[in-house]
């Protein structure tokens, strides 16, 4: 009579460890926090489960180098139009990170000031400059805007390869 709870219990009882375990290892953020740097790598890699992987350089030295990995697809494409520039990245940490090469997720990411912002076009903090890259920007999108499918391939094409520039449409069209 017991060895048929056995064979029923024990499955149950491991299984469920199996996924607390996961959640645990895989599911759970044990930190959060945030880093400042230059991001000098940003790659996709793997054939059967690719993963975007970085490293952002915190100052000199191999100490300051820092590797991470960004699972929302999104997200991995703004930062990819952002390598070489100083970015601020936000994170949580995890126990386990497979199948990412690192336990570091990128949650969200910022340019490090204004100034990259506009990709040191305009003046960062000045209030004129800043206008007047964006009246240039938008006039030359109002150029092109008589031509609606122009317009729409152009809009649809930014979208696709820069979403930065992607918001800065969408933000002149406001």
């Amino acid at each position: 009579m017991k060895s048929w709870k056995f064979k029923i219990l024990f499955p149950i009882i491991v299984l469920t460890g199996l996924v607390i375990a996961k959640y645990i290892m895989w599911d759970y953020p044990t930190s959060s926090g945030k880093r400042v740097g230059n991001l000098t790598k940003f790659s996709k890699k793997g054939k059967l489960l690719p993963t975007w992987e970085g490293t952002i350089d915190e100052g000199s030295g191999d100490k300051l180098t820092s590797y991470f990995s960004v699972s929302n697809e999104e997200l991995a494409q703004e930062l990819y139009n952002y390598e070489g520039k100083e970015v601020v990245i936000y994170y949580d940490q995890y126990i386990m990170g497979w199948p990412r090469d690192t336990n570091y997720d990128i949650t969200s990411w910022k340019p490090k000031d204004a100034n990259s912002m506009n990709g040191g076009v305009s003046g960062g903090s000045n209030p004129a400059l800043n206008l007047l890259s964006k009246t240039l920007f938008c006039s030359l999108l109002g150029a092109i805007y008589s031509d609606a499918e122009l317009y729409q391939r152009v809009k649809d094409h930014v979208q696709g390869s820069n979403l930065y520039l992607y918001n800065q449409i969408e933000n002149c069209n406001q």
